[in-house]
C-alpha cells in the first residue's frame, strides 16, 4: 500500500465519521433523540473531529519538512 493510498483512506475515514455522525445527530428523527443511535452519532462526530485534527496536523508537518 503506497503513501497516496494511505492518505486517501485517512481522508475517506474522516469524511465517513463526520457524515455518519451528522446523520445520527442533526438529521435524526425526533423520536430517536436520546437513544443509542443519537449517542453513537455524537461519538462519531468527536472521532471525526479528532481524526481531522491529526490529519491536518500531519499534512502541515509534512509540508514543513519538504
Amino acid at each position: 500500500m503506497g503513501t497516496n493510498q494511505k492518505t486517501s483512506w485517512k481522508i475517506i475515514r474522516t469524511i465517513l465519521f463526520l457524515v455518519v455522525g451528522l446523520m445520527n445527530t442533526v438529521l435524526i428523527k425526533p423520536e430517536d433523540i436520546g437513544r443509542f443511535k443519537n449517542y453513537l452519532g455524537y461519538g462519531l462526530l468527536i472521532l471525526g473531529i479528532i481524526d481531522a485534527f491529526f490529519l491536518i496536523r500531519s499534512k502541515i508537518k509534512s509540508r514543513k519538512i519538504q
